[in-house]
């Protein structure tokens, strides 16, 4: 059950970003036992890891979504302010420049709705490693591996990268 455990906190502890030094540390568990564990348990982890990360984002959205409508509220006030006040007695360039900076902060926080593509990367993930897989036990050969990257990278664009992965099989 020990042995469980342990399991249980590495995966944690590694979804955490730990060095597998730490972790033997803080475990009393071997490295290269540890370096197993990482191979055999590296989907829980980054499971966990998209878990941890969604929270966080989730965490962030909420408070953007409170500062977002922390500004309105404000900026609703300072239009109602500036409606009610006689301009003759009080010095309008004061609210005004807050109206301005209220309106800039509040598109500043404006962020374009994403689109969900979880769903399409994890395809994407798939069948890069299936590529790999195929050209690596020599089921296919490096130029029918580099056209199915091609068309892979042809697929894939919206996503934006420093180099196409055609030329990631020009280095085997």
């Amino acid at each position: 059950m020990k042995q469980q455990e342990h399991k249980t906190d590495f995966i944690r502890l590694r979804a955490e970003g730990r060095s597998l030094r730490a972790i033997s540390a803080e475990l009393g568990v071997s490295k290269s036992t540890l370096s197993e564990w990482d191979k055999a348990l590296s989907e829980e982890i980054s499971q966990l890891r998209r878990e941890n990360l969604e929270e966080l984002y989730t965490s962030y959205g909420m408070a953007k979504e409170a500062r977002i409508r922390r500004l309105g509220e404000t900026l609703n006030r300072i239009d109602t302010a500036l409606d009610a006040v006689d301009l003759s007695e009080l010095p309008p360039e004061k609210l005004l420049l807050y109206k301005l900076k209220y309106q800039e902060a509040l598109r500043d926080e404006y962020t374009a709705p994403a689109a969900d593509v979880s769903g399409e990367a994890e395809e994407t993930l798939e069948a890069l490693r299936d590529l790999y897989r195929r050209t690596a036990s020599g089921e296919i050969s490096i130029d029918r591996a580099k056209t199915e990257a091609a068309l892979i990278d042809k697929v894939v664009s919206g996503y934006t990268r420093t180099q196409p992965l055609s030329d990631l099989f020009n280095m085997m």
